[in-house]
């Protein structure tokens, strides 16, 4: 497929025209891509009625039309959107002019367009990108200036003042074809619709132009005696001075007319562009998207560019006058809010028919909205770090309240013991000075259990461990898992419904930590002689660990809390532990891509699911 980007650059039908010979001669589907930028609002009727008959021709050729408005940003989206478009199909060839060569069409992507094909090119390595050449001889100097213009044409030009002559030549005909029928004087009428005609498209001075010439060659025609600028009959100096009167009359009703219309429409345009900013403002959450909604909406309105600068990007000494660009041409806007300046927005190359005050005022405006958004996401930023520090400071307590109350229980037993032996060491028999250093050791081994799983949990919650995986076999998993117990359960009250040939995908380390919580946890909840099933079931999207016990199971409404830092069971009456196994067991699941749940069937049954990896290879034992 060939694609062909066309633009308001004056070279659309040639383009166009190009790509339909092409097309003949294959005789494949093409497509021809409209790229509506910011500059055609700027062009004169010449480009866009260029543009107009190029899409017309593409349509009746049978091209397929694509328009995509580049409003919001053009200089950032050309390229994406061109690329886009050709991944879209089968293109293999891509057409472009060579008339946005030092133009504002291809800001970002280099000065000259061989930058911007360069960049093309490498964005798209199965396509082909052509440069037509401009014919320029078919193309108006207003067009190859490159530079927004006017439908209007100046005073200097032989254009601004064919209008005038051109509508005294027609009025004169006219006048000449009713001249038998009608008094002389009723022809001065024709003459004023034609001064009408003329202010309603030209300005003041060619509005007076025409009045005064309609004057005189009504004079030389029509007065008698003919071919003579003196009348015979005196009235028709005061018919002279009357259709002066009512030609600069409604020459200047419609010059005020025109300019009240042409005020409208650029107050309505600056409303929209205010509009447009407010939009782009409400979806902005960072201040690089208010940034960019700032040079978009600058762009946008006047059709220059810009750069804002933030925080220690700030120029203290750098004066801010609005109205009167600094030496080196740049107008600078200050972002102003109520806590102080925020920033200051630097336009360069302000186009000279931009230059106005109200121009000027609007781009104070689009300051003013982007300061607010500023403000705004700053006090929202504030919110939410005063918020994290509140949850950071509920946490701790809750941490020091947990360590609190779970060290103090061990550590008064230890002094209690110890205290024991010393003070009584000599009243006291083999065996109970054998039972109190029995419970000085359990009660130190729970300490340095309680403390062992809250630097692990800190580790893996900073985020100091990243899980290092790899193909691991099911067996060797659930032996190391089983010898980390350390006795703390006897193998026979295990049982393993997996096939240890089976290899699974996780960090080795980290899974046997939490499958070594899982079973401590289930030793603790369950009877003296109660079961604990290890499951171990491959799927095709992951696989999944999961250990059962006969226990009374999990309360209902807790399926959540039992994976909180000290949540601790009272009401099952066994020996209490750390609380903090199964929310390792829950940061170990996270850290793999995983997650865990909890049920109770039968007994509590916690179940752990770990996706497969999408980069490695899986061994030939796996589901596919």
């Amino acid at each position: 497929m060939l694609l062909v980007c066309v633009m308001a650059d004056g070279q659309a039908l040639q383009l166009v025209r190009h790509a339909c010979q092409h097309q003949h001669a294959k005789g494949e589907p093409w497509r021809v891509l409209h790229l509506d930028t910011m500059s055609a609002r700027y062009a004169n009727f010449a480009v866009k009625q260029d543009l107009e008959q190029a899409l017309q021709l593409a349509r009746e050729e049978g091209a397929q039309i694509v328009h995509s408005s580049l409003n919001m940003n053009a200089s950032g989206h050309l390229m994406s959107h061109i690329v886009q478009q050709a991944q879209s199909g089968t293109v293999s060839d891509v057409l472009l002019g060579d008339q946005a060569t030092g133009t504002v069409y291809w800001p970002g992507s280099g000065e000259r367009l061989s930058d911007f094909t360069a960049l093309l090119g490498a964005s798209l390595p199965n396509a082909q990108v052509h440069v037509l050449v401009a014919q320029r001889r078919q193309i108006s100097p207003a067009i190859r200036s490159g530079r927004w213009s006017s439908d209007r044409p100046m005073r200097r030009s032989w254009r601004f003042w064919s209008l005038p002559i051109v509508v005294l030549l027609l009025c004169t005909a006219l006048g000449a074809l009713i001249a038998d029928q009608l008094h002389p004087i009723n022809l001065i009428l024709i003459y004023l619709v034609g001064v009408l005609y003329v202010a309603l498209h030209r300005d003041l001075v060619a509005s007076v132009f025409t009045v005064v010439g309609a004057i005189l060659v009504f004079d030389w025609i029509f007065v008698e005696p003919r071919w003579s600028l003196k009348p015979a009959d005196p009235e028709y100096f005061f018919t002279f001075a009357i259709t002066l009167c009512v030609g600069l009359a409604v020459s200047r009703l419609a010059t005020r007319a025109r300019t009240a219309a042409a005020s409208a429409l650029a107050l309505a345009d600056r409303a929209q562009s205010l509009s447009l900013m407010a939009q782009s403002l409400s979806t902005a959450h960072t201040p690089k998207d208010i940034e960019r909604a700032l040079l978009d909406a600058v762009e946008r309105g006047v059709g220059a560019r810009a750069r804002v600068l933030l925080g220690d990007e700030l120029q203290p000494d750098a004066p801010l006058h609005p109205q009167v660009p600094s030496p080196d041409g740049v107008y600078r806007f200050s972002l102003n809010a109520s806590s102080g300046p925020l920033g200051v927005l630097h336009v360069d190359h302000l186009p000279e028919e931009r230059q106005a005050v109200e121009e000027l005022h609007l781009l104070q405006a689009l300051s003013n909205q982007a300061a607010i958004a500023l403000d705004r996401c700053n006090a929202e930023l504030r919110s939410q770090q005063i918020a994290i520090q509140a949850e950071t400071e509920r946490v701790r307590n809750t941490l020091l309240a947990g360590i609190s109350h779970d060290f103090r229980t061990p550590l008064t037993a230890i002094i209690g013991a110890a205290t024991t032996v010393l003070t009584q060491g000599s009243q006291i028999t083999p065996e109970q000075h054998e039972a109190l250093l029995r419970n000085l050791l359990d009660q130190a081994q729970r300490l340095q259990s309680l403390t062992s799983d809250l630097l692990d949990l800190a580790r893996l919650q900073d985020g100091a461990v990243q899980p290092d995986c790899e193909w691991c076999p099911v067996g060797e998993l659930v032996r190391d898992a089983l010898a980390l117990v350390h006795g703390g359960t006897q193998a026979g009250r295990v049982d393993i419904q997996a096939n240890e040939e089976d290899v699974v995908w996780c960090d080795p380390r980290l899974i046997t930590q939490a499958m070594s919580n899982l079973l401590i946890n289930a030793v603790q909840h369950s009877p003296p002689q109660g079961r604990i099933t290890v499951t171990v079931r491959l799927d095709q999207d992951d696989w999944m660990l999961s250990v059962r016990d006969q226990g009374r199971g999990v309360l209902p409404g807790q399926e959540v809390e039992v994976f909180r830092k000290f949540h601790s069971d009272h009401s099952s009456g066994s020996a209490s532990g750390t609380g903090l196994g199964l929310a390792i067991c829950d940061v170990v699941a996270r850290l793999h891509g995983g997650q865990i749940s909890a049920r109770s069937d039968g007994g509590a049954v916690f179940e752990m699911s770990i996706p497969w990896p999408a980069n490695e290879p899986r061994p030939l034992s796996l589901p596919e």
